[in-house]
């Protein structure tokens, strides 16, 4: 006999996948395309097939309960399945390249596991990834896909938003609690002014480095203190290698996929950038 559970829906993984990534309920029907109230009605629909809550609502944005991020794991391979699935059944063979550009702070999502399942889906086309921090024009550079921080300003543009990315303050294991290691912030432009109005006590930055995989790796050195975006802070604390400041993010980013028109319905840009949502996801479940 069929209970509840046997009732849950491919649709329902679907929406609490981009809920998860999004972190709003606002934000995750806003991308679905359905109205806020249905959103919200099949969060509670999923919870009750469960029969676990999933989700915690904060101050600012939604967090997942003990419940939620086994379910959460626990369905990643199923969600993987079927758009490996979609990709057989509407695709004709893709070949071609496709030219992604990422940041330098991003390059980690588009690693070792995002190349092999891509290769693994799409085996006949060629991916050349662009590890760079300036700025791309996706025509002059021949770039089809930009993954980068948002908003874009560019309405002749496709955006997808990805995910909303917590900023963390992090600091080293071995800065002590109260000497001067303690104060010493290891910044990345901008982040002065972020911290200006609640910690001006860490000001000024005693190293300002445009790159925050460069701030990271000081920090894992053991020195001072700096902002991270959660996708390079959480594993390292995960391993013990860094600690995390604060109750609350200092702020929350943007991850954007834009394209032209044109390349939106790709059968190669899909599959790409849902890689590279599971790969976010997995990374900020840790958050």
């Amino acid at each position: 006999m069929l209970d509840q559970f046997d009732d849950i829906r491919l649709r329902d993984l679907i929406f609490f996948d981009r809920l998860v990534q999004l972190r709003t309920i606002t934000a995750a029907a806003e991308d679905l395309q359905v109205p806020k109230p249905t959103a919200s009605r099949w969060l509670a629909s999923l919870e009750t097939k469960v029969g676990h809550q999933l989700m915690v609502r904060g101050s600012r944005q939604l967090t997942l309960t003990t419940k939620g991020e086994s379910f959460l794991r626990q369905i990643q391979p199923l969600l993987a399945g079927t758009r490996t699935l979609r990709a057989s059944i509407n695709s004709q063979r893709p070949q071609g390249t496709l030219r992604v550009s990422v940041p330098i702070p991003m390059r980690r999502l588009v690693g070792g596991s995002v190349i092999s399942e891509f290769r693994r889906q799409l085996p006949d086309v060629r991916l050349e990834i662009l590890i760079q921090n300036e700025a791309v024009d996706l025509v002059r550079d021949r770039v089809d896909i930009a993954i980068q921080r948002g908003p874009t300003s560019d309405s002749s543009l496709t955006v997808r938003h990805l995910a909303k990315v917590p900023l963390w303050l992090y600091a080293g294991t071995q800065t002590s609690g109260s000497g001067a290691d303690a104060k010493a912030l290891i910044a990345a432009p901008g982040d002065e002014a972020l911290l200006q109005p609640t910690m001006p006590e860490l000001l000024p930055a005693a190293v300002v480095v445009d790159d925050r995989t460069s701030v990271r790796d000081a920090l894992l050195e053991g020195d001072g203190v700096g902002i991270l975006p959660a996708f390079l802070g959480e594993q390292p604390r995960a391993n013990g290698d860094l600690l995390r400041r604060g109750n609350e993010p200092l702020s929350i980013i943007q991850i954007e996929a834009v394209s032209l028109p044109e390349q939106a319905n790709d059968i190669r840009t899909r599959s790409l950038l849902e890689l590279i949502m599971v790969e976010l996801t997995e990374l900020l479940g840790r958050t």
